[in-house]
């Protein structure tokens, strides 16, 4: 299946919150990943974290609510970016929302405790080496001690249970078919949305590289970060069920050293 590389510049927009509201737009889920988070990375709730690709900020807004008093959420999508903020408002959340490339964030260097980057929102580029300069700018966010975790596709569950159909109904009226294929390093998915009363609402083909567990920890090394840890291949989902490349996860950290990595 032929993949346009910035079909991730348009998808993220009100048809998504809904063909994927299973996943994002589940607060109990939410409070489960967050609950992850705060195991893993263990950080003072004064110390300053950004959410790279938060979307409209589910985890951002959680962290806050919970105490974390310097979370900065980046997001490309104007619309998710704009969705959070007027959420935050009127629940009083004091975020900083960036709308902006997570390849060249526009933000301040050495400023963060910790990058996280949620709900497989990484490996989204045809090209690995735009993956590469990610972790770069992630890196030139961090502070040294800093940590970059990452939530990705799971590549070992992905590959052997690899289903090339589903479908599920997001609500009443809409119901959402994809069609996947794997080509080398990359699972590419055809989401068809189709509206019981109003026929189809998009066809989109998009995709996600998939790591294995050295693949990442290469990658890491050569921007920079030391010792990258898997911590453990599961789902937050409660209800077993094809979500897509958000069935089953892994979960990478790695600390950002002193040096430049560059």
């Amino acid at each position: 299946m032929k993949v346009n590389p910035d079909w991730w510049k348009n998808l993220f927009d009100e048809v998504y919150l809904i063909t994927d509201a299973r996943s994002v737009c589940d607060d109990s889920l939410t409070c489960r990943e967050v609950d992850m988070l705060e195991d893993l990375l263990g950080l003072d709730k004064s110390l300053p974290v950004v959410d790279l690709c938060g979307g409209h900020a589910r985890h951002a807004m959680e962290l806050c609510r919970r105490g974390f008093s310097d979370v900065t959420v980046v997001d490309y999508s104007e619309y998710l970016i704009e969705l959070g903020r007027k959420k935050a408002q009127s629940d009083g959340l004091q975020l900083t929302f960036v709308q902006a490339d997570a390849r060249d964030t526009g933000l301040p260097h050495y400023r963060y405790a910790a990058a996280i980057v949620m709900a497989n929102s990484f490996g989204y580029f045809c090209d690995e080496e735009d993956d590469r300069k990610f972790l770069l700018e992630a890196f030139r966010l961090l502070a040294p001690g800093g940590t970059i975790l990452l939530d990705l596709a799971d590549r070992e569950n992905i590959v052997n249970n690899f289903t090339p159909m589903s479908w599920h109904e997001a609500d009443d009226d809409i119901v959402v078919c994809r069609e996947r294929t794997l080509e080398a390093d990359l699972a590419v998915s055809r989401e068809m949305v189709i509206s019981k009363n109003s026929g189809l609402i998009r066809d989109e083909t998009y995709c996600v590289r998939l790591y294995t567990e050295q693949g990442i920890a290469e990658l890491l090394l050569s921007t920079g970060f030391s010792a990258p840890s898997v911590h453990h291949s599961s789902s937050c989902h409660q209800r077993p069920g094809d979500y897509g490349f958000l069935t089953n996860r892994m979960i990478v950290t790695a600390t950002r050293n002193s040096g430049q990595g560059y």
